[in-house]
């Protein structure tokens, strides 16, 4: 008798085929190959199809079937069955099908050339002989309940736990990081496995961090982040200019830091900055100060109150100015509008190329707010 897993993976296989076969012309074949695939001790294919075009042309399509097919399940099947299937004859493409493959997955599997096909229509086949390209948009928020033992990578307590992760070089456990973030171990330690999960974190079997891919990571939480909806904003028009009016910050009383277009000229310049953007406690005290007109059109500064305090953790100063950390300015930016997402990318650049300047050795260096 079948497994239950069994089952739900021939029910995903046969839905996958049937959406295949809608979408190609109705002169293609698909039929179980009769082509004999072995992958001793490296992995078992689900299933195996030939596609066949009307000329006679076929290709051998192996399937991998799973209901939740995560990065890391990325590199374990490039190191299984995979990697069999490149060292036969003739390069076998492969077909990945889950009930839903998030943007990380996704971008793995098409990096690494493999086809994948998801039950809210996420999809890419790329065949050669015959000549096929598919891709196709679904669901891009999962659509099915988390596993237990996982949380999602959102919120303000995610936020946290993230900047820190980025901002500090690893490795430290979870009662670190948890103490360092103001956060619970159980929770800090379920979310690392989400992390963990995407291939966006390297652990070792104890469960301590050992490696952050700091890109790939900062997108994630972009995904989820949205500078001028999670902070409560506030537009103004400054009639001095929005430059002019960055100079008078350090002549008002309130706690202020910069961000946006603004941070990311100091560190990697793209153009003239336009919109002045700035976290602060109580945004009409400041526009008062600033001398700002509340409007809706035509902005040039947007005074923003944040979502969270991690905000004004690792801020640095230059002329009496705050500067939110690099780690923040680049996922404000990459969640901006105008050319604040390319500012975000050119951010992240140098973000990589430049850790010794701004990533921390330990976490008892950090201070919880203001100049490290």
């Amino acid at each position: 008798m079948k497994t239950n897993i069994e089952l739900i993976e021939n029910e995903m296989i046969k839905a996958a085929i049937d959406w295949l076969r809608s979408r190609l012309p109705e002169n293609w074949e698909i039929d179980p190959t009769g082509r004999q695939i072995h992958a001793p001790r490296r992995g078992r294919a689900n299933a195996a199809f030939d596609l066949k075009s009307p000329d006679g042309m076929f290709a051998t399509v192996v399937v991998e079937a799973k209901k939740s097919f995560s990065p890391r399940d990325v590199d374990l099947l490039l190191g299984g069955l995979g990697r069999t299937l490149r060292d036969l004859a003739g390069n076998i493409p492969i077909l990945v099908v889950s009930q839903w493959l998030s943007d990380g997955s996704r971008n793995r599997l098409r990096s690494e050339g493999i086809n994948y096909i998801d039950l809210t229509g996420n999809s890419l086949l790329r065949l050669d002989n015959p000549a096929v390209f598919i891709e196709t948009a679904g669901a891009f928020k999962d659509p099915y309940p988390l596993n237990r033992g996982k949380v999602r990578l959102q919120g303000p307590r995610a936020a946290r736990v993230v900047r820190n992760l980025v901002d500090v070089r690893p490795p430290f456990g979870v009662r670190e990081l948890a103490a360092a973030s103001e956060m619970t171990p159980g929770y800090v330690s379920r979310l690392l496995t989400t992390l963990d999960t995407e291939a966006l974190i390297e652990r070792t079997g104890r469960g301590r961090v050992i490696s952050v891919d700091i890109d790939g990571l900062i997108r994630r939480w972009a995904s989820s982040y949205d500078i001028f909806r999670t902070n409560r904003t506030a537009t103004y028009l400054a009639p001095l200019g929005a430059s002019r009016t960055l100079g008078r910050i350090d002549s008002i009383r309130h706690r202020t830091a910069v961000t946006g277009s603004f941070a990311a000229a100091r560190i990697a310049p793209v153009a003239g900055p336009a919109l002045l953007v700035v976290y602060c406690d109580d945004p009409a005290v400041v526009a008062k100060e600033l001398e700002l007109i509340p409007t809706d059109e035509g902005a040039n500064v947007a005074l923003l109150e944040p979502f969270d305090p991690i905000v004004w953790e690792r801020t640095s100063e230059e002329v009496g100015i705050r500067y939110v950390a690099p780690s923040q300015v680049a996922v404000d930016c990459l969640t901006g509008n105008g050319r604040m997402p390319a500012e975000g990318e050119a951010i992240l650049q140098w973000l990589i190329k430049n850790e010794d300047l701004w990533r921390q050795p330990t976490l008892s260096s950090v201070s919880k707010e203001g100049t490290i």
